[in-house]
């Protein structure tokens, strides 16, 4: 969708919390939330230029559904961002599609559909339904490189099926295959991490066709569940250009990353860890330089814990690395570079206050240690080591 003005979205949205009640009458279902954060760094900038204290940081959502039939549905909801340089505003559909639910363990969708990513990708964008302000940044990156950021692993355009198989005694298990394309704008984060070399500016970005799948088994211990999901792409194609205006062709002839997921719900209590591996191979066409392969691993623990009906805390602590086979940055080292480019360590401590059933505050703090995170163009004069980011945010939602 076009660029279009903030505040216009921000009266729809209003205007929606104000009709939901007559509409939901007429078998139409209105839901939406409005949030805005403020990012402060003390060393390298992250996620806009937090370096200075950013208030580049909100988000936007309004969404429609209605069930025609017991077992047909259609929803669709328009989002907006801004994150730094990510977003800017932009409204997009953010999911738009057809559920046909036939039975329990078998249900089709089509349209734009939310990807599997781990257990939260899917519902990132509903702050009320977590603690933290930022997601554990190893495997839910906001910017993330390689093919890893929220642009990437958001949404695919195509056809789904789904279901829960119940097992007995051994609980249920849930599963989601998914197959069709992606949208990748040129000045989304992805283009922006492919540009940072400073070498080429990328002119589109076409996605190949698309993989996704989930596994959850919701064992028969109440509150426990574990989770795989997967995806994979046969063919993605960045077309660049370079300074001279010559047309050059990124291709990524391998891509694929899976997570590993694990999740334990007692009472007030949630603690969850998930696990990722990721992997990509790449070749830019007409260049003097071999096939580049990148394997990140990233993972991390996370404890949260509800005090009373509106005060809750949390805490996570997550790596990641740029090359599983060089978490030490031997490699970087080699090309006179940093080694702490290769990592990014981040301990993270979170307070949440519910206002009432409408209005969240939080505030968060990370201790970080390593860049690999960091893009260059938010750190033209390089980057620290080690390093600190508190984050805020208010969030209202209907």
């Amino acid at each position: 969708m076009k660029k279009v003005s903030a505040w216009v979205f921000v009266i729809l949205i209003v205007s929606g919390a104000r009709i939901v009640s007559a509409v939901e009458s007429g078998g139409i279902d209105i839901h939406g939330f409005i949030s805005q954060g403020y990012l402060l760094s003390d060393k390298n900038n992250y996620l806009g230029k937090s370096g200075d204290g950013s208030f580049q940081f909100n988000e936007l959502g309004i969404n429609f559904s209605k069930e025609l039939t017991e077992n047909l549905r259609l929803g669709i909801q328009f989002f907006s961002r801004d994150l730094g340089e990510i977003g800017n505003n932009e409204v997009e559909i953010d999911w738009a599609y057809g559920d046909y639910r036939w039975k329990d363990w078998l249900g089709i969708r089509v349209g734009v559909i939310r990807q599997a990513h781990g257990f939260y990708n899917e519902v990132r964008d509903l702050d009320m339904l977590r603690t933290s302000v930022l997601l554990p940044q190893s495997v839910y990156a906001e910017s993330g490189r390689d093919l890893v950021g929220r642009d990437f692993i958001s949404r695919i355009q195509g056809a789904s099926v789904y279901g829960e198989i119940p097992m007995n005694i051994a609980g249920s298990l849930s599963y989601m295959l998914m197959i069709g394309g992606k949208n990748i704008g040129n000045d989304s984060a992805v283009a922006k991490w492919s540009q940072s070399t400073g070498t080429w500016t990328v002119s589109s970005i076409d996605s190949g066709t698309f993989y996704n799948g989930k596994f959850q088994w919701n064992t028969p211990l109440n509150g426990l569940r574990f989770g795989f999901t997967a995806s994979k792409s046969t063919d993605i194609r960045f077309n660049l250009l370079t300074k001279s205006q010559t047309a050059m062709l990124n291709d990524i002839t391998e891509y694929y990353s899976y997570v590993l997921s694990a999740e334990y719900s007692w009472k007030d209590l949630v603690i969850a860890a998930e696990y990722m591996k990721h992997k990509k191979d790449s070749e830019v066409i007409g260049m003097p330089a071999p096939p580049h392969v990148v394997r990140p691993e990233a993972y991390y623990l996370s404890i949260s814990y509800r005090f009373t009906d509106w005060f809750e805390m949390g805490a996570y602590y997550s790596e990641i690395y740029y090359n599983e086979d060089d978490k030490g940055g031997e490699n970087f080292k080699m090309i006179r570079m940093a080694d702490y480019l290769a990592w990014q360590k981040d301990f993270a401590l979170s307070a949440r206050f519910d206002i009432d059933k409408s209005w969240t505050f939080k505030l968060e703090g990370h201790v970080i240690d390593g860049a690999t995170q960091l893009l260059k163009q938010e750190n033209p004069d390089g980057y620290e080591k080690s390093w600190y980011l508190f984050a805020a945010k208010m969030s209202f939602n209907f």
